[in-house]
């Protein structure tokens, strides 16, 4: 019996033009790295990491995916989440989305329970911490590669979020710069709050 995963997740980047909070692209370029290990019962949910993130499951992209799973599927096992930040924070390369989708394939792997709408929904739900809701174009593009649109209009429930996955053309080059810049926590949260309602 397996008793640990550990998957990469690619950056991504979304809000692709007119496709904003609907188009996402995985990126080839930076990967998180997550491990997670079944535990007993009576030792809950622990992140591990040596990098500048959240230790406290409720405020941890992946934390907050494997505490939806494990109540919503009545995981019993205890689960330690070891974290490796390799996609650069703050930068709009969804990197709480790589972090939430590795911990979600991860445990997945480990349990066999969900489907791959089941699975964007958990890792979605990861999004809230540091997006402070669930926005699903960076974290469907770590979870399945490739370009993807989300259907903005379809009901948001874990077996229904409609999504299309496309194959991105081999000759297609992209540049990233990430700029050597302080970015403040939270940085998502706070720029979609200059943003309009509607």
């Amino acid at each position: 019996m397996v008793k640990s995963v550990t998957v990469r997740a690619p950056c991504s980047t979304a809000n692709l033009g007119p496709g904003f909070d609907v188009f996402g692209m995985a990126l080839d370029a930076f990967y998180d790295e997550v491990t997670v290990t079944k535990k007993p019962k009576s030792f809950g949910i622990k992140i591990v990491s040596s990098d500048d993130i959240p230790l406290d499951p409720k405020k941890n992209t992946a934390g907050i995916v494997a505490m939806n799973m494990k109540k919503g599927y009545k995981i019993p096992d205890g689960l330690e989440i070891s974290i490796k930040k390799n996609v650069p924070a703050g930068y709009g390369m969804g990197s709480s989305a790589a972090s939430a989708a590795a911990c979600a394939i991860a445990i997945n792997e480990l349990f066999k329970i969900v489907d791959d709408n089941e699975l964007l929904y958990y890792a979605g739900s990861g999004e809230k911490a540091s997006a402070g809701a669930v926005h699903y174009d960076n974290v469907a593009a770590s979870l399945f590669g490739g370009f993807v649109v989300i259907n903005p209009y379809a009901r948001i429930e874990k077996d229904k979020i409609e999504f299309y996955s496309l194959s991105v053309p081999a000759d297609l080059r992209l540049v990233v710069a990430v700029p050597k810049i302080k970015v403040p926590k939270q940085k998502t949260k706070a720029s979609r709050g200059v943003l309009p309602k509607n």
